[in-house]
């Protein structure tokens, strides 16, 4: 698989804020989720950088990572401008991925295409949704019809997005960011390119490396079906966090640092 088609074919691909880059060993880049930064990092930094050089990367419109005018965040955008963020890094030797969320789906496209680059890919909270048409189970099918449906109206529904979302964010015990009107381009373009419209199992069919994959047993975002489809391919295992959230929060950020380990 070659080189993904940027949205800026003029100019290169923007460089991200490196948020974290700490420690020294094995190299562990995280990647963060949709509506998010670095910041969510916060229960697995701690976990790991005794013992490995840990680097927290935001996303594209995401933390202090720019965006320019005309970005479209597809899920190429988001994979060339993290591509030339590590490339500017000049690591030696592959490294450990670690996404979380929207941060799997891009990992896993990245792992697809740079495969001499990866070590190992871990996938947090994937939100993987196969086209309904392959889903033989009723129950998630309807499931997957009802999260596309409300991810469309949150992205087609600014001002009460942001105001559900600014109350949602004081229940929240880990950091994550509001969406803020400068970063809603980001979080809608993405939702309906990367989220919405993705082939994330096909990516990660294609991967090399050992693909882990961590949930939380109550996460609100997964469906039964995209779990096992991933457990049904020879490189990937699954591991499952009991009482845990779609969120890194202690005990899931255990267990992303023990599958690492």
């Amino acid at each position: 698989m070659g080189e993904p088609r940027f949205g800026w074919p003029s100019r290169t691909a923007p460089l991200l804020n490196v948020a974290i880059d700490e420690g020294q060993g094995p190299i562990v880049v995280l990647i963060h989720g949709i509506n998010s930064s670095s910041e969510s990092w916060v229960n697995v930094v701690p976990l790991l950088s005794p013992l490995y050089r840990v680097i927290a990367i935001d996303l594209l419109g995401f933390g202090k990572s720019v965006a320019p005018a005309e970005a479209t965040f597809t899920l190429d955008e988001h994979v060339a401008a993290l591509h030339a963020t590590i490339r500017s890094l000049h690591l030696k030797g592959r490294f450990t991925l670690v996404g979380h969320s929207l941060g799997a789906l891009i990992s896993s496209r990245y792992a697809a295409i740079y495969r001499r680059e990866i070590a190992q890919v871990v996938l947090v909270a994937p939100p993987i949704y196969a086209n309904e048409a392959y889903i033989t189970e009723f129950g998630d099918r309807t499931v997957v019809k009802s999260y596309l449906r409300a991810y469309k109206f949150l992205r087609s529904n600014k001002e009460q997005t942001m105001r559900r979302a600014a109350w949602l964010h004081r229940f929240i015990p880990v950091k994550a960011l509001l969406i803020e009107e400068r970063y809603w381009g980001a979080f809608s373009l993405s939702m309906e390119h990367c989220i919405e419209g993705q082939t994330t199992i096909t990516d990660i069919a294609q991967i090399t490396a050992p693909v882990e994959v961590v949930y939380g047993s109550r996460d609100q975002v997964l469906v039964g079906d995209g779990i096992e489809r991933l457990a049904r391919l020879q490189h990937v295992t699954v591991h499952e966090v009991p009482k845990n959230d779609h969120f890194v929060r202690p005990a899931l950020a255990r267990e992303v640092a023990r599958v690492i380990r």
